[in-house]
């Protein structure tokens, strides 16, 4: 194998795949469908699931090729009646069987490895989540932003839950007369202070200290930047939205990005496995959402399906 960036990336996050896989098999998803087309509720009565969670493994496994979806319903592709319902001469599930037995060594071999356990650092794991927006961005998904963004002429930014402060640094590079103002939680701060200093950006990206679910955003921007923070109908998303046009002036723009599921929610990869951890919306569903808080001209700008990337741009009318 070639060793480069998105090789890098397909090792870090197969596990995923992986797990879905193991979990279908061990609820009999394939088998309980077999050559049937069943309902989601059908589905659920059938392997005794949460409805919610079951949603979310049939995306996932259609982005697999593993199931299709016909309006209500759910059918197995060929290559799961062939290999992933039991009785059938190919069955595989149990080589998948035994390789969620077998998962506890792998998921525990730091233990094997060390001379010492390991003891988690809740700190070091919140940084490492901050600073894992920094790496992903500066590495590929910066260039992203900076080709289908446009914030020129625009003066006050506000980067909604802005991390490390990555988009407001390429934001303010790509716009000398832009200033920018990141809004998250004190811990957050914190880390985004010393990136922001080793850019030598203090003097144009200030800080607000703040808990999105309780605390206003603020007023007066022209541009608002809203970077992964709309995940999927549980994350408070339309509050985030309507916080944000709040805090904007007539004539700003806002910037939004997010995984995007397709609109018939059967994929893609990326984005559904991500779905099932955290919540994702279908790309008109997010457009819905921008136009509802009262915002106009939504517009999907950009959407890669393989790194999950997909930017919807609108305006605040003036």
């Amino acid at each position: 194998m070639k060793a480069n960036l998105e090789n890098l990336h397909d090792l870090t996050w197969g596990y995923r795949a992986a797990r879905l896989l193991q979990v279908a098999n061990k609820i009999d998803l394939f088998t309980n469908l077999g050559d049937k087309a069943l309902t989601l509720t059908e589905l659920c009565d059938a392997c005794r699931t949460k409805p919610d969670m079951t949603q979310k493994i049939l995306i996932a496994a259609a982005a697999l090729g593993l199931i299709t979806r016909q309006g209500h319903l759910y059918k197995n592709t060929e290559a799961a009646r062939t290999y992933l319902v039991k009785g059938s001469k190919l069955y595989q599930g149990d080589i998948i069987a035994h390789s969620d037995a077998v998962r506890a060594f792998w998921d525990n071999l730091e233990d094997a490895v060390c001379l010492e356990p390991i003891t988690p650092d809740p700190s070091a794991t919140h940084h490492s989540f901050i600073m894992a927006m920094h790496n992903i961005t500066m590495a590929s998904r910066g260039k992203i932003f900076q080709e289908n963004v446009d914030f020129s002429g625009k003066n006050r930014l506000l980067d909604v839950g802005g991390g490390p402060g990555a988009y407001s640094i390429l934001a303010c590079r790509d716009n000398p007369s832009l200033h920018a103002v990141i809004f998250d939680l004190p811990e957050t701060i914190a880390i985004a202070r010393r990136v922001v200093a080793a850019e030598n950006l203090s003097d144009r990206i200030s800080f607000v200290e703040g808990d999105w679910q309780k605390d206003p955003f603020g007023k007066n921007f022209d541009a608002v930047l809203m970077s992964n923070i709309m995940h999927g109908p549980d994350s408070m998303a339309q509050m985030k939205m309507e916080k944000a046009f709040t805090a904007m002036l007539p004539g700003g723009i806002l910037a939004v990005q997010e995984f995007l599921l397709n609109n018939d929610k059967t994929g893609p990869l990326t984005a559904a496995l991500f779905n099932i951890m955290v919540g994702a919306y279908a790309a008109e569903e997010l457009i819905s959402l921008i136009r509802n808080a009262g915002f106009v001209e939504p517009k999907l700008v950009f959407n890669d399906e393989n790194v999950g990337a997909g930017w919807v741009v609108a305006k605040k009318q003036r």
